[in-house]
Order: C-alpha cells, then sequence, then structure tokens
C-alpha cells in the first residue's frame, strides 16, 4: 500500500485568501460532509488529474502517479474535520471587489452598525432571504452601496457574523444570554424591545445621549452592558440570599 504523507490546513486561521473563498464556495454548493472535505482535500494538497473508481482514486502528487483507496481518503480528510463547524476564531475574505473590511471581531464597527447587523442576521436564520446577508456585507465591508454577492461571498458573510456573535458571547458572557427563539411573527417585535434595552441601559434613560451611544465602538458598548449585566446578576444573588 502506498504512503502519501500531505500537508493539510488543520484550522480556519491557516487558510489563505483563495483557500478560504474555495471552502466558502463548496459549502455554498450543500455538498455532504464527505465531498466537502474531499473536494478540499483534492485542492489544498494538491492531488492532479484525479480520476474516481469504486475502489479510490487515480491521482497524481508533486509529478508522481498514486492509488489512494477509499480507505486512504477517508482516513485522510478526517483531518479536516473542523471544516464542518464554524470557526473558533472568526475570518473573512480580505476583500469582495475592492471593498475591504472591518476587523474580523468587529472592532470598529459603531454600536448602531451591530444592532443592525443583528437585527438582518436574525432575519436571516428565519427567512433565509440571501438579500439580507448583503444588506450585512454592506456594513461588514464599509460601504453605502448595495453589495451583489457571489454565492461564496454570501456564505462567507453568514460564518463570519455567526463565529464573531460566538466570540463576543464568549468575551462578554454576562450580557449574552440563551433566549427563547422567536417566532416570524414576533420576531421583529422581540428585536425591537432588546435594542431599545440595550440603548436604554446604556444612556441610562438620558435621551440627549443616545446619539453618542449609538456611535460607540461596539465593543466598548458591550464591555458596559456586560459590567451591568454582572452587577445585576451579583444584585440578584445578594437579595435571594436566606
Amino acid at each position: 500500500m502506498q504512503t502519501l504523507n500531505l500537508t493539510l490546513p488543520t484550522c480556519w486561521q491557516e487558510l489563505t485568501p483563495a483557500q478560504l473563498r474555495y471552502a466558502y464556495y463548496l459549502l455554498s454548493q450543500n455538498v455532504t460532509a464527505a465531498e466537502l472535505k474531499t473536494y478540499a482535500l483534492i485542492r489544498w494538497a494538491p492531488l492532479k488529474d484525479v480520476t474516481k473508481t469504486d475502489e479510490g482514486i487515480f491521482c497524481h502528487y508533486e509529478g508522481k502517479p498514486y492509488f489512494l483507496t477509499s480507505l486512504q481518503i477517508t482516513e485522510a480528510i478526517s483531518a479536516l474535520a473542523w471544516l464542518e463547524r464554524l470557526p473558533l476564531v472568526p475570518v473573512r475574505l480580505p476583500s469582495i471587489g475592492k471593498l475591504q473590511p472591518v476587523e474580523a471581531d468587529l472592532s470598529g464597527l459603531t454600536f448602531e452598525a451591530f444592532l443592525i447587523l443583528e437585527n438582518l442576521y436574525q432575519g436571516y436564520l428565519v427567512t433565509k432571504d440571501a438579500a439580507l446577508l448583503s444588506e450585512m456585507a454592506a456594513y461588514l465591508y464599509q460601504t453605502k452601496d448595495p453589495v451583489g454577492l457571489l454565492p461564496e461571498e454570501q456564505t462567507s458573510i453568514f460564518y463570519w457574523y455567526a463565529s464573531a456573535k460566538q466570540l463576543l458571547a464568549r468575551r462578554y458572557k454576562h450580557f449574552f444570554v440563551t433566549v427563547e427563539e422567536a417566532s416570524t411573527t414576533n420576531m421583529q417585535e422581540r428585536l425591537q424591545q432588546a435594542m431599545n434595552n440595550q440603548i436604554r441601559a446604556l444612556t441610562k434613560g438620558d435621551i440627549t445621549k443616545e446619539a453618542q451611544v449609538l456611535q460607540m465602538d461596539v465593543h466598548r458598548a458591550l464591555v458596559e452592558l456586560d459590567a451591568q449585566a454582572r452587577e445585576y446578576e451579583e444584585l440578584k444573588r445578594e437579595t435571594q440570599k436566606p
């Protein structure tokens, strides 16, 4: 049995821009998990002149011919299992056309932009309307104009924001709490109420400060909201003591 030593990326953060775009392209095609990893293996190894058989594949690697059995392929693609999960640390395409993104962790976004993005994201989860991803892209890639997206770019927007939300939830764990899923009929009302509550918490009820709060960096706003949530949790525990 032939042995082939391949070097493959071990996480999302190791992908080059071209590899990242290809991963998002595969994900946009609704391939199976096995197909996702196999296509990535072939492209990133890279394996050339690939011909599939019932027992495996014939290919060339570094100019030499090889036959890889189905078992060998299964073992090889296990190293790419991380492609089936969201990135632990958000990654994004370094550009879409000529547009440049904000920082991967959303630094540089205003709190207002974050609230709008959250509305669009939650809307997409319910409706699967790709137009909402294009609206998100305008904020994430710093443009006032609508952004036309290829399928892989649509997927990249979803994966970026979803992984960024997970990062924020870990970083500001007191503020980000689990909430019940909203139905389509009450989602907009629930989101509007949540936004109003967040703004009210930051302005402490002083409406003259609202414009200033909305222009805060999202991380600065979340630091304050997280501190307030922690203080509320501590006060609640104290009042519940016998």
